[in-house]
């Protein structure tokens, strides 16, 4: 008796059998890739909110004469000659007719300076972005245990202890989840929040 219709059929079964799983697991991976894309995106979007918060406040800070602009003089000023020498290509590449930036040139030169692009580098990875931003560095100061999280407790002991009620409030309305810490996300939108009197 030939076993060959059984063997096919047992293998037929089988490789579908593992298609089904392929495709199950397939489906469970690009579920489970669709908030964590969702958390980068809204991250890099953070990221870039404080980016350009920094990028307007340095301006300000080297726009000497006040004109709403940064000369190559101011530039030099910022990254010192040798940085200057380095730099000026981009500068020029986005300096307008004026031979001068405005802040969303200066803006754009220096995220083509720091964050890639500007000669022809890499852009930055989005967790390297988040680890060596300022806004990083205050996440790892503030969460001790670094589980990822700022938990109540790790807030309170950047307040020597007991933060007032405040602080308390901006912890617990920062807390989106109500899981009584703070991940990266809920932390910087609490830091690039406006305070209070200003909303």
């Amino acid at each position: 008796m030939d076993d060959k219709p059984r063997r096919l059929r047992d293998t037929c079964a089988t490789e579908s059998h593992l298609m089904k799983k392929i495709f199950l697991f397939t489906i469970a991976a690009a579920f489970l890739a669709g908030p964590a894309q969702a958390d980068d995106k809204k991250l890099e979007a953070l990221l870039d909110k404080a980016f350009d918060k920094e990028q307007t406040r340095i301006f300000k800070g080297r726009d000497k004469d006040g004109d709403g602009s940064m000369s190559r003089g101011e530039f030099t000023s910022l990254y010192g000659e040798g940085g200057a020498k380095r730099w000026l290509p981009v500068f020029d590449k986005h300096a307008g007719k004026d031979k001068a930036l405005s802040l969303k040139e200066f803006s754009a030169v220096r995220r083509d300076i720091h964050l890639g692009g500007g000669n022809g580098e890499r852009p930055v990875a989005l967790e390297t972005r988040f680890k060596f931003s300022r806004q990083g560095k205050m996440f790892r100061t503030y969460d001790k245990s670094g589980d990822g999280k700022v938990t109540n407790a790790e807030w309170a002991k950047m307040f020597e202890g007991k933060p007032n009620a405040a602080r308390l409030a901006q912890f617990k309305s920062a807390d989106g989840n109500k899981d009584g810490a703070l991940d990266r996300i809920e932390f910087l939108e609490m830091l690039l929040s406006p305070p209070r009197r200003e909303r």
